[in-house]
């Protein structure tokens, strides 16, 4: 991605002077919101560390790098809005982000991707100067398909 290419994140920044310098570690986010728009923008970029990394570490059994490359393999992310933020700024030590994240997803059993929207309500925690994802709030039942892609039951997966 060039420099002048905007975020996949949907900040209208350049990617550059938006989720890179987490990314590459050169900076850590002030905001839950910052830390929510880069990781999403790290499961468009495939960024497989800073996913496992931006976990908390209670919950980081939950994700791994094989689960995620199925995910990425199976999911074309196509934007993010975020909807309400709460808490999560830079003097909080918890925060709640809601977004809608459009995405397609590969079906062996059909030869189009249909255009999806994951809405989420995500809780993160500030431990220090670094804010973790800890977990989703979904309104998925516990034995829908989960979201990822893995083709396993939501309570066999990111459920538990």
């Amino acid at each position: 991605m060039s420099t002048n290419e905007l975020c996949p994140c949907g900040s209208q920044k350049h990617y550059a002077d938006c989720c890179e310098p987490f990314h590459t570690l050169a900076a850590k986010p002030d905001t839950a919101q910052q830390l929510m728009r880069s990781r999403y923008c790290a499961f468009v970029k495939k960024l497989t560390p800073y996913l496992l990394n931006t976990r908390h570490p209670s919950k980081r059994h939950l994700d791994s790098a094989s689960s995620l490359q199925q995910t990425f393999a199976s999911t074309q992310w196509l934007g993010l809005q975020i909807l309400t933020t709460e808490q999560g700024l830079k003097k909080d030590s918890e925060g709640f982000v809601s977004f809608a994240a459009s995405f397609s997803e590969s079906n062996s059993n059909a030869n189009q991707q249909q255009p999806q929207v994951l809405e989420e309500r995500s809780r993160f925690l500030k431990e220090g100067d670094q804010w973790y994802y800890v977990e989703e709030d979904f309104n998925l039942g516990r034995n829908d398909i989960c979201w990822c892609g893995s083709g396993k039951k939501f309570k066999k997966c990111h459920g538990r």
